[in-house]
């Protein structure tokens, strides 16, 4: 019986700061499960399930690896999509690292698909800080970033909740939805890629999608 994609406990699906109050992580968990109660927990073994409506939008956006990207550009193939900052002090890192190592896995296999770091921290992540930070994580990953009004719309498009968290030093931190989107080839949302059920089950999600937008 198929059942919705569920995330376990060692990351989380919000990237919140210690004192993140239940009510924040509630209205996270509602955004979530929104989104998540709509694909396919067996996807991987069978065909990627069709596009979600309503999740993902065209952008246009500052490239961490030069110039802009346009999402036009992207028709035709699948793609991941993934939003965080770069002060984002340990999950959104971690999760970086751990992609970027799956991606070394599926390319090793003849198996290739564009991946998008989108921050959610215009103010602070210029295009110059992007192009510093993701280096880190090997060059299969690409930073992208833009006119706060910019960032708004993809955000509202992919239905990222992110709210702005004052610290007592005067700074912030952002607490946002954790996800890393899968898109097919027409640009819609066919589920989230399940890197804590492991590599093995994650490929088979990337080798289905990337399968599908062939012939």
């Amino acid at each position: 019986m198929a059942a919705t994609i569920m995330p376990d406990e060692r990351r989380p699906m919000f990237a919140t700061s210690r004192g993140a109050s239940n009510l924040i992580l509630a209205a996270f968990a509602l955004a979530a499960m929104a989104i998540i109660g709509t694909t396919i927990a067996m996807w991987p073994r069978g065909p990627a399930p069709p596009a979600v409506s309503g999740i993902g939008g065209p952008f246009r956006l500052q490239s961490s690896q030069g110039g802009e990207l346009d999402s036009a550009t992207l028709r035709g193939k699948p793609f991941l999509v993934f939003f965080g900052f770069t002060q984002c002090p340990n999950v959104c890192p971690t999760t970086l690292a751990d992609l970027s190592n799956l991606l070394d896995e599926f390319h090793q296999q003849g198996g290739d698909i564009p991946a998008y770091y989108i921050t959610v921290d215009p103010e602070r992540d210029t295009a110059e800080v992007m192009r510093e930070y993701m280096p880190s994580f090997g060059d299969r990953i690409v930073g992208l970033t833009g006119k706060t009004e910019e960032i708004k719309r993809v955000v509202d498009a992919y239905r990222v909740t992110v709210i702005k968290v004052p610290l007592k030093d005067g700074n912030y931190t952002l607490e946002h939805t954790l996800m890393i989107y899968v898109m097919d080839r027409n640009g819609g949302f066919v589920g989230p890629l399940s890197l804590d059920a492991g590599h093995p089950y994650a490929l088979k999600q990337l080798v289905r999608v990337t399968a599908n937008s062939k012939g």
